[in-house]
This record gives structure tokens, C-alpha cells and sequence, in this order.
């Protein structure tokens, strides 16, 4: 009998983000195609299963306590899988443990930005991303890239070979723009006005390219004048480079139009979108970029920068910026202002572009990769 087994451990996150979210909806998504001839899967994780999850039959919860503040993964589970190895262990963070025993490993890749753009993050944590990297490019027999483009970087900087990584694009979370109703509710909750807000959603750091969208916001605000109901709305928790950032918009006249919400939650985020004149996501690099793809399914037009990993999700779906362009995101803001029927044509081939991604297809790619790696 073959038994996989996956680090759970980002589904007890109180405050899921990115690599959390897509451990969930992969699992879930997973947990709906059919085992083969007496295939287990054992979910590894700290603490005890939450109420909310069921699980089918053929998978299992597995409780492996820990005492320390840190350290679960590589030693906890160390130990866990050299004891009792099973056929294939699935790390979906990419966080592989220091011994992961005779198993054989599967990890998945998000993004290596850390060395595209080195002076987005502190020493320490890219330290720690390249060490994790080297760890997967050593003892994983199959790698899972996000996206094309996150293969290739993968190839061309880290010198993987080709043949073990496979692609296993992300989807949205949701499948249906909210209802009306659902954005009034949302909007009276943050004070905002439907169709007067730009909106970013995402952990608030230097990566994301965050001071080059404030400008251009400030200086369509300058142009716009004093009194024009037109605000920038950062929808996540502080990061790297965010004091900065808000300091920036402190000392600006137009201070009170530029909202920083903080954490919001996952129920939140759809009719947040749906509520936008825009949403913005001027990332400097991205592994996929999953909120490019559920601002369109939430019917809003995507002005995002023009990086290789938006052309490949987006196409012609999404306005796209040079990066580094703070003028040319100030123009595209406007243009989304002014001109409806650009907005609009946009908004049709977001929500065309984004039925190309589902969880299923996803979840199938990553079965045939654990399945691979058990021969």
C-alpha cells in the first residue's frame, strides 16, 4: 500500500495568507479525487485536527506535539518520518524537514523573488529562502512550480533540471462575483464607496512594489486636486519595508484618501474587489500572483506590472505596467478612471481568463506528481 504523507500544518493558521490558502484549497481539492488501489494519505501537523475539516475515507490525521516555539518541521517531523516513512512525503511550503527519511520527496516551489529582487527582503530571510531552495533542489525527486515562469527561474538561477519540475498552476478561491448585497454589506463595514477606491490585497512590503503605487497615486491625487473622493485602500498585514511606506503617506496632503486596513479576512476580500474602480498589484515578482486572477472572477478591472508571470496568467486581460514606471501607473489609473469602456472591456476578459484555472485541475497535476515520485 502507498502512503503519502503532507505537512498540514499551515491549516491551523489562525490568519491564513498566500502559501496557507493554497494549502487549503489544494487539500481540499485533492481530497475529492478518488485513491487508487489502496492509496493512504496521513496529514501531518502540531495540534489536533480543526472541527470544520472532514476528511474521507483513506485519509488521516496524524497529532505530532511539540513543546519548543519553533523547530516543528525540522525536528518534530524529522522524527516522525524517520520512524515511520511514508512512501511519498509532500512538503506544499516548500519547508522541507532535515531528515525526511527513506521517503520520497515532493515540494512545492511559490517563488524565488528573494534573488530576482535581493533589496525587497532583510538578510535573514534570504538566508533562509536560499537554504530551503538548496533542500528542495537536493532531496526532492519532484519539484511543483506555480507557474511557468517560476520553472524557468528555477532552471536559470538555481540550475534545476527541467525534467523534475512540473507546473501546477493555482486558481481562485471563489467561482461567482459577490452579490450586491455582499459588496454594500463589505463596503459599509471599511467606510469605502463603491467605484471610488483603488484597491491592493496582499501582504503590505517592499516586494509587492508598494511606494511605486503610492506615488502614482499621489500624483494622479495632485492632479485630480484637493476634494476628489478617489482612495487607495492596502488590504493586508505589515511587512518589510511597510513604516516607510507609511510614513510616505503621513506626510501627504493626501493622507486621509490613502486607507490601510490591515488583515482582512478571506470573506472579506471578494466583494472588496467587486467593490473597486480597479484593483492594483504592482509587484516587482511574483510565483503566480493569485490575486491578479480573483479581482477578475470578483468583475474588476486588473491594472498589475508587466512582469513575465502576469503575461502568462493574464494575457491581455489585465493592463499592464512596467514596474518601475511610476508615471505609467499614474496614467493607467486614470485611464481606468475615464474611460468606462476600456474598464469594461477589461473586466469581460478578466472573467473569460480566469475560467482557464480551477483547484480540480490543479489538485490532478499535483496527484500525478506524488504518483510519479512513488515509482
Amino acid at each position: 500500500m502507498k502512503t503519502y504523507g503532507i505537512d498540514a500544518s499551515a491549516l491551523l493558521k489562525d490568519r491564513p495568507t498566500g502559501v496557507e490558502n493554497y494549502v487549503r484549497r489544494l487539500l481540499l481539492a485533492m481530497m475529492k479525487q478518488p485513491l487508487i488501489g489502496g492509496e493512504h494519505v496521513i496529514l501531518y501537523a502540531a495540534k489536533p485536527k480543526p472541527e470544520e475539516l472532514e476528511i474521507p475515507s483513506g485519509w488521516s490525521w496524524k497529532e505530532l506535539p511539540f513543546f519548543l516555539p519553533k523547530g516543528w518541521t525540522h525536528l518534530r517531523l524529522s522524527v516522525e518520518l524517520t520512524l515511520h516513512p511514508p512512501t511519498v512525503f509532500f512538503s506544499p511550503a516548500h519547508e522541507i524537514p532535515f531528515f525526511p527519511g527513506s521517503a520520497s520527496v515532493v515540494s512545492t516551489v511559490h517563488d524565488v523573488a528573494f534573488r530576482r529582487f535581493p533589496e525587497s527582503y532583510d538578510a535573514k530571510g534570504r538566508a533562509r529562502q536560499e537554504l530551503s531552495i538548496k533542500r528542495v533542489k537536493r532531496l526532492a525527486k519532484r519539484v511543483l512550480a506555480v507557474s511557468e515562469t517560476t520553472k524557468q527561474d528555477l532552471v536559470s538561477l538555481f540550475s534545476f533540471d527541467p525534467n523534475r519540475v512540473i507546473v501546477t498552476p493555482l486558481a481562485p478561491s471563489f467561482s461567482h462575483k459577490p452579490t450586491v448585497e455582499e459588496v454594500s454589506s463589505v463596503e459599509q463595514k471599511y467606510r469605502l464607496t463603491g467605484g471610488q477606491y483603488l484597491l491592493f490585497v496582499s501582504r503590505v512590503e517592499e516586494k509587492k512594489n508598494v511606494r511605486t503605487l503610492l506615488k502614482a497615486f499621489l500624483l494622479l491625487k495632485e492632479k485630480l486636486g484637493v476634494g476628489h473622493p478617489l482612495k487607495l485602500v492596502f488590504a493586508g498585514s505589515p511587512g518589510y519595508g511597510f513604516r516607510e511606506l507609511k510614513e510616505m503617506a503621513d506626510a501627504s496632503i493626501f493622507k486621509d484618501d490613502v486607507l490601510f486596513l490591515g488583515y482582512v479576512p478571506d470573506t472579506d476580500v471578494p466583494p472588496l474587489m467587486s467593490g473597486a474602480r480597479a484593483f492594483v498589484f504592482p509587484s516587482l515578482w511574483e510565483g503566480f500572483g493569485l490575486p491578479v486572477l480573483e479581482a477578475m472572477v470578483a468583475g474588476t478591472a486588473v491594472i498589475a506590472s508587466d512582469i513575465p508571470v502576469f503575461r502568462e496568467i493574464a494575457h491581455d486581460a489585465a493592463l499592464l505596467v512596467p514596474s518601475s514606471s511610476t508615471e505609467g501607473f499614474r496614467n493607467a489609473f486614470e485611464r481606468i478612471l475615464f474611460d468606462e469602456a476600456y474598464r469594461q472591456e477589461l473586466i469581460a476578459k478578466g472573467e473569460e481568463r480566469a475560467r482557464h484555472f480551477t483547484w480540480e485541475t490543479t489538485a490532478e497535476k499535483t496527484w500525478e506528481a506524488l504518483r510519479g515520485a512513488s515509482l
